[in-house]
């Protein structure tokens, strides 16, 4: 009897420890980065839409953002894409140009480069990877946040319809949360 009894204990105990590890898991998958204030951008006009997304080159979560930022640009063929890889400082360039540069180089229309010691993402306000900023024709930031629906996880949310309607024409909503990791170590 005791012995059956520790056996129930020990798989209660089991279950509840992947119960914690599975919660703490999805927790963290779908608490948001931290989302910076963009410096009063006066962009010059472009007479066309523009995307730019600040990745950071070695985050695992922006492969996703690379699969969300493929589709969305897909079903926006007029829209202007620019993917900047934070570098931070004391690395060098090539430090950025792994996989991710080179899964970004591959998508038709996107232009790729570097942001050494992030100095574009400050000013866009951008402290996560995986942020976008969706600036209008007329240079005004509409939109600013994440792509993704959560870390790591590809798929239709709230950014894609707000890029799509801020160009169909229509109000979309100018933020939401941005999942990955940090752009720049902490102090930089």
């Amino acid at each position: 009897m005791a012995r059956e009894n520790g056996v129930w204990l020990l798989t209660a105990v089991w279950l509840s420890a992947i119960g914690a590890g599975l919660w703490l898991w999805e927790r963290y998958d779908t608490t948001p980065g931290a989302a910076g204030t963009p410096a009063a951008l006066e962009n010059a006009p472009t007479h066309r839409w523009q995307l730019t997304v600040f990745v950071h080159p070695r985050c695992p979560c922006s492969r996703a953002t690379l699969v969300e930022l493929a589709q969305l640009a897909a079903a926006a063929p007029d829209l202007s894409v620019r993917i900047r890889f934070v570098v931070p400082r004391g690395v060098g360039s090539g430090w950025a140009q792994g996989p991710l540069w080179v899964e970004a180089g591959r998508m038709p229309g996107v232009s790729v480069d570097l942001d050494p010691d992030g100095a574009q993402a400050r000013l866009f306000g951008a402290e996560t990877s995986g942020h976008a900023a969706l600036t209008a024709p007329d240079g005004v930031v509409v939109f600013s946040g994440g792509l993704t629906p959560g870390r790591g996880r590809p798929g239709e949310g709230l950014a894609r319809r707000a890029v799509l309607g801020w160009m169909r024409g229509r109000t979309g909503a100018s933020t939401a949360p941005v999942f990955g990791c940090e752009l720049l170590p902490p102090g930089a």
